[in-house]
């Protein structure tokens, strides 16, 4: 939404910006609202029909992902095609964002920056640290999960040497890239849904990072992570948030909601690929971008 003025107080030679107006959009809620509603319908048709379990493979990759038209004729019959089109098109508004936010060099605080192997050194030290605290935690409030959500929580806490070892290749070679300023806090709450279009809003980061943090240049990878996983919480969310659920249809459903998180997202990252492809801050070569994108959902996952 467009920045339409603020009020500063002003003192001496300096000023503080206690508050801001933005213009006004009409809206009929967030993308999250959005996707639950799309959900809400795919899981309904689903036990309606009685449908048989899914028998052909996934399409596509993350890196590599597929076009509406190209996934089986099966799934086709259950995302509708205007769910995938909005999928592209929130992929579209990313891929503008970031283009947008890339092209500030003029302003020192927007200038883009190298993307160094010592900075890549220094974010797996980071890494490193989110994995022994996020682990440390689990490990010590083990005792107040239920005997189901136990066994899983000591099965992940024994992947993290795994875990580690994949976050390794952030810097095992030189990434050809550039940071910039990104979003910091993309998912699909972030999003306006007009009706017809996307409004991204809600530019001051993340609330649980300085702002000395949040102004800091990183790769837009990051947001676009931030919104894979904010498909991936939907599609799960889509189960345990619906009230007309039952706990006993869950295991007939989670395939099919692997799927529709699977494509959706592959929907959305072919569309984001699409928009700025040839842009200095996406790698030209499918391994870096699978390193690069497997390096932030399991940061993500981690958070």
């Amino acid at each position: 939404p467009a920045f339409m003025g603020s009020v500063e107080w002003k003192f001496e030679n300096e000023s503080i910006v206690v508050g801001m107006m933005q213009e006004m959009i009409e809206s009929s809620g967030d993308a999250w609202v959005n996707m639950l509603d799309r959900l809400n319908d795919f899981n309904e048709t689903i036990l309606v029909s009685n449908r048989p379990p899914i028998t052909a493979e996934k399409m596509g990759t993350l890196v590599d992902p597929v076009s509406y038209e190209m996934i089986p004729e099966e799934f086709k019959d259950l995302i509708d095609a205007t769910t995938a089109e909005q999928a592209s098109l929130l992929g579209i508004r990313t891929g503008e964002m970031h283009l947008a936010l890339a092209s500030g060099s003029a302003f020192p605080d927007f200038k883009p920056e190298p993307y160094s192997l010592h900075y890549q050194r220094s974010l797996y030290a980071g890494l490193q640290s989110l994995v022994r605290g996020t682990f440390l935690n689990q490990s010590k409030n083990l005792q107040k999960l239920d005997e189901t959500a136990q066994g899983r929580a000591i099965e992940v806490l024994h992947m993290k040497d795994d875990i580690l070892e994949v976050l390794k290749r952030i810097y095992k070679k030189k990434i050809d890239v550039i940071k910039i300023r990104i979003h910091g806090d993309y998912h699909l709450g972030q999003v306006l849904f007009t009706g017809k279009d996307f409004v991204i809003t809600d530019f001051e980061g993340e609330p649980a990072r300085s702002y000395s943090e949040r102004r800091l240049k990183r790769s837009p990878l990051r947001d676009v992570a931030g919104m894979i996983r904010s498909f991936h919480y939907a599609a799960f969310g889509s189960l345990v948030l619906d009230s007309h659920i039952r706990k006993e249809d869950f295991t007939k459903l989670i395939p099919f909601v692997e799927q529709w998180y699977h494509y959706m997202s592959g929907f959305f990252m072919k569309a984001y690929l699409d928009t700025v492809k040839g842009s200095p801050f996406i790698p030209d070569n499918k391994e870096d971008l699978e390193t690069l994108m497997t390096t932030f959902l399991l940061e993500k996952a981690i958070y």
